[in-house]
């Protein structure tokens, strides 16, 4: 029984994880004191774009690197939803604490993974940016970049 509550514990927070990338600027784990760029219309870009103003080459310079970047997350991505599965599955299997262990310490690595990717393309941006632009740019594309490649698309219009 007990295990039956865990696995749908697991399961349910599963298909959390897997709704955060669809969300718009910073959502995943969003909050932190970051400026969101609003809700307002338009793709992440348009949105980013109007809140610093940015030019024509910068546009296309942020894009380029946000359309690498989530390249490079979607296997990433992948692994993660099959690592999630093998979680749950070896939960309800009732496998050791090792095995169940060892399957937990390969989503972190994902995570991981995925994070360095997140800040890499962060910096990537950020670097693309004029210095009137990089003092409330900063937080902007942090809370843009936060999870954006968890879904199939950086740049979805939520």
């Amino acid at each position: 029984m007990l295990s039956r509550i865990l696995l749908a514990g697991l399961l349910a927070s599963t298909l959390v994880f897997a709704q955060r990338g669809g969300g718009g600027g910073g959502s995943r784990g969003g909050g932190g004191g970051m400026p969101s760029m609003g809700l307002g219309g338009g793709t992440r870009l348009d949105r980013l774009t109007e809140a610093l103003k940015l030019s024509k080459d910068q546009k296309k310079d942020v894009k380029a690197a946000m359309d690498e970047a989530q390249k490079e997350a979607t296997p990433i991505q992948d692994q993660m939803n099959k690592s999630r599965l093998a979680i749950a599955e070896a939960i309800a299997a009732g496998k050791s604490k090792e095995e169940v262990d060892k399957a937990v310490l390969g989503e972190a690595e994902l995570e991981t993974q995925m994070t360095s990717l997140e800040l890499h393309a962060f910096a990537k941006v950020v670097s693309s940016l004029e210095v009137d632009q990089k003092q409330r740019g900063i937080p902007i594309v942090f809370a843009m970049v936060k999870g954006a490649f968890l879904g199939k698309n950086w740049n979805s219009e939520n």
